[in-house]
């Protein structure tokens, strides 16, 4: 995972003129800033049409030509029917949070948006959740579920069927078994595994790469379509009430797309006996690694050594013919999903408790993202410093293909709005909303960032 870390002089420098209050923006230009815009740092990324509720500061050094289109409030219920959502039910006891409200939307024409480019699709709504019926992907489903502490799945080591090693013909998982991820186990090139929805697979506690993680080779695909009712669980072995962060691995994909770390590159974390185990990136910028929906991935992301982690997704040069959507991350012991270059898309994804990154893209991924709900615990966020989305792209400024994704419709909850009205600290090590830096060239659109310590920032 790449480090950042927040500088503590321009923070200070920015609350010292801008001040805590939001009644106006505040997107600071760069110093020097005149008609064209200079960037102070190496992220070069955009953000149009946001609405910032109760965030400390808003934007650091984005472009404010760009930034014509946005709203500002310290009132939550200016915009949102709720200011209940994703915060402490006991502040006394701050182990629960109310996440069955949501930050749903009064209207959605009070602002203008940017219309769609890409892959992405028209919305009539900025953040994840729209006013209709039809936009509240996350009601009326069994997938739904950010606290699946409580749930018993049913593990037992004595009814389980063991997967380790490697799976070298095609396989079916059926829905009438459980199974058990113990150690890294490789998907081979051309083998296919289907997953039946309903599928409950387990991955094994242990130590360091003896953890269980399911990881697809190159030339590997996956067909594992949940649904609404009967959604596909990869999750860990403890009892309800007895689960924490990283307690396996997690699933890692490795495909034949584009990045701009060459052609042959070991993913973190990951390894395996044969040299194309955990091995990524080709010239193919459509490749597919077949197709994936209504997951749960809970309790995964584990720290092989310090700095070579495993998150609960993990996607390297993977390419744009992957089909991904509906994704729930919980409890991610790193980053709940990161991209390494490829360009897999990703739609109707959610994520609570994460310790690092919600989102991290690297490499020169050039996917897109809609439809995102970013839930933070207040009192948990990575040594290195956490944020919503972690946007890198190269040390090497020009390096090609530059990670330039397009992100639209996300709407994250911050510390800042979570402990407002209690005498509660949340862990300052989480910095902010959506932070680019090394030459990463993000476009934002269409938004909604809450209780962020800074919204947006180009480092």
């Amino acid at each position: 995972m790449n480090r950042f870390k927040l500088s503590y002089f321009f923070l200070m420098l920015t609350i010292l003129f801008a001040g805590l209050a939001c009644e106006e923006i505040d997107v600071l230009p760069p110093p020097e800033f005149d008609d064209d815009p200079v960037h102070t740092g190496t992220g070069n990324s955009d953000a149009k049409s946001i609405l910032f509720v109760q965030n400390s500061v808003s934007s650091l050094f984005i472009d404010p030509i760009s930034a014509e289109n946005y709203k500002v409030t310290d009132n939550p219920l200016e915009y949102l029917a709720s200011d209940q959502f994703a915060k402490p039910i006991n502040p006394a006891d701050p182990s629960y949070f109310s996440l069955d409200v949501f930050p749903t939307l009064l209207e959605s024409d009070f602002m203008e948006l940017e219309p769609a480019s890409g892959n992405l699709e028209e919305s009539h709504f900025p953040g994840a959740f729209g006013v209709t019926i039809d936009e509240q992907w996350h009601i009326n489903s069994n997938w739904w579920e950010l606290e699946p502490q409580m749930i018993d799945y049913g593990f037992d080591i004595n009814e389980v069927e063991i997967i380790e090693g490697s799976i070298s013909q095609n396989t079916d998982w059926t829905n009438d078994n459980k199974y058990l991820l113990r150690g890294q186990v490789f998907v081979k090139d051309g083998v296919t595994l289907t997953i039946e929805p309903g599928t409950i697979i387990f991955g094994e506690k242990a130590v360091g790469i003896e953890s269980g993680v399911l990881v697809f080779n190159r030339g590997a695909k996956i067909e594992a379509n949940g649904t609404p009712e009967d959604p596909i669980v990869f999750t860990g072995t403890l009892a309800p009430g007895e689960r924490t962060r990283g307690q396996w691995g997690g699933v890692v994909f490795c495909g034949n797309a584009v990045s701009n770390k060459g052609n042959d590159v070991l993913l973190e974390g990951v390894q395996g006996p044969d040299p194309e185990d955990g091995t990524y990136g080709g010239d193919n910028p459509l490749d597919s690694s077949g197709s994936f929906s209504y997951w749960r991935v809970e309790y995964a992301g584990i720290a092989i050594s310090p700095g070579n982690e495993i998150n609960s997704i993990t996607f390297g040069g993977v390419g744009s013919e992957t089909s991904v959507h509906h994704i729930i991350v919980t409890y991610a012991g790193d980053d709940a999903i990161e991209w390494f270059g490829g360009a897999a898309d990703v739609k109707y994804v959610a994520t609570y408790n994460t310790l690092d990154d919600d989102l991290d893209m690297d490499a020169g991924y050039q996917g897109n993202v809609q439809y995102a709900y970013l839930v933070r615990n207040p009192f948990a966020a990575d040594e290195s410093g956490s944020a919503g989305f972690e946007i890198s792209s190269s040390n090497s400024i020009g390096t090609q293909p530059q990670t330039s994704p397009k992100i639209s419709n996300v709407t994250i909850v911050g510390t800042e709005y979570q402990l407002s009205g209690t005498e509660l600290f949340g862990d300052p090590k989480y910095q902010g909303g959506l932070y680019s830096k090394q030459d990463a060239k993000a476009l934002l659109i269409n938004s909604v960032f809450i209780g962020c310590p800074v919204g947006v920032q180009n480092q």
